[in-house]
């Protein structure tokens, strides 16, 4: 099967990259990927595979059902990729880069989308060798509002019902030809807010006579990094950022207000709640220490992603028969990056691939990055992987 697999890979590799050229081309931000889905979806007409569109605006879940016949009950699978782009302005000179201004598929789901594709097409020239259904979820919105729970919410994981959820992500910090797939925290939750302060203006050589927003602003950026420091057990990994502060007009004027926005990133629900109260309990202090008022609003993101131990040993025998068992790195520490699969494990078994596409470490492949790029040839482990997970879990 594996060699059947490759075969199937081979023929259709050159169609897969021709689509990854075309939507890194023409790269969509969040809810706005009308013309990927529009690619994804003459693909799977061509090869009549059935689909449903327009889920959460413009998301698609495909279909295929084996036909080996089971005594045992049939199973059902998801497999997920994400669709959207960044706004980014891309600068790689790549032949095929980005023909939009601002926008750039930075993060590789380019090739997530057309590696799941192309995982469809070898799985619908298969369908003789497994039981059961494979769905293939392509998903809107990963990098902003988040399209994995709207798309749960408009029913991908029933009729029939989803028993297990596997995902891929390209990821730089891993070499070429090398997958991680650990047990348990895969990835952080996140949650963001913004946080403003509020005082009383006045003169600059005159600070008694007002309440001073950017000093209560600095006051609570150095205090909540006692949150990870004194709140969270020392073997438990956390993360408070603040990562934009808008405050004053100029030098002699003390303003009036003072905003800030941050990120949280926590790896269990109880260290979210913690992470979140001592936010609004610091705030409230600061406050109330300067005698002026905030506003604090907060809201919960992403929850973090955790592997299930059956569902990632299932993954890492998938991708050993495609990369080689001294390939699988099976023991890491979770990333404090957020991804919104975390959704689909809290609904069903499952787990989550980093795909290595860096070829030297020394100089790794930079997501999120203007210069941001990757091998084509790395689809063809998408390809493999992710359909490789579908029959080992189909078959197991």
């Amino acid at each position: 099967m594996q060699q059947v697999i490759k075969d199937l890979t081979q023929k259709y590799y050159p169609k897969i990259k021709e689509l990854r050229h075309q939507i890194h081309m023409y790269p969509e931000l969040e809810f706005e990927e009308e013309n990927t889905a529009k690619l994804v979806c003459e693909i799977l007409d061509e090869f009549g595979i059935k689909y449903q569109r327009n889920i959460a605006k413009t998301g698609i879940l495909a279909i295929i059902e084996g036909k080996k016949t089971s005594d045992k009950k049939p199973k059902c699978v998801l497999l997920r990729a994400d669709m959207d782009a960044l706004p980014v302005q891309e600068k790689t000179g790549l032949s095929y880069a980005s023909k939009i201004d601002g926008k750039m598929h930075a993060c590789g789901h380019d090739g997530h989308t057309a590696g799941l594709l192309g995982a469809a097409l070898i799985l619908n020239e298969l369908k003789e060798y497994f039981s059961g259904s494979v769905k293939f979820m392509f998903q809107p919105a990963e990098e902003g509002s988040g399209g994995a729970k709207p798309m749960i919410e408009a029913g991908v994981l029933k009729n029939p019902c989803v028993d297990a959820v596997f995902g891929c992500h390209l990821w730089g910090p891993l070499l070429e030809n090398t997958a991680q797939i650990v047990d348990g925290e895969m990835m952080a939750g996140v949650d963001v807010f913004e946080l403003e302060f509020v005082g009383h203006g006045g003169h600059g050589a005159h600070p008694h006579t007002t309440i001073d927003p950017i000093v209560m602003a600095a006051k609570f950026i150095t205090d909540v990094q006692c949150i990870v420091s004194r709140k969270l057990k020392p073997v438990d990994a956390g993360v408070v950022t603040i990562g934009k502060i808008e405050a004053g007009t100029t030098f002699n004027v003390i303003p009036q207000n003072a905003i800030l926005q941050g990120t949280v990133r926590f790896l269990s629900d109880e260290n979210q709640k913690l992470m979140q109260s001592s936010i609004e309990n610091i705030a409230k202090a600061v406050a109330l220490a300067f005698g002026g008022e905030y506003r604090l609003d907060y809201k919960r993101e992403y929850p973090p992603l955790i592997n299930d131990k059956n569902a990632a040993n299932i993954a890492r025998k998938a991708f050993a028969k495609v990369l080689g068992e001294q390939n699988i790195i099976n023991t890491a520490k979770p990333d404090m990056g957020a991804e919104d699969f975390a959704f689909l494990t809290r609904e069903r078994m499952g787990a989550y691939v980093f795909v290595g596409i860096s070829k030297d470490l020394k100089n790794p492949t930079l997501h999120h990055s203007s210069t941001f790029c990757w091998d084509d040839e790395n689809l063809k482990v998408l390809m493999q992987g992710d359909a490789m997970m579908a029959l080992e879990f189909l078959n197991s």
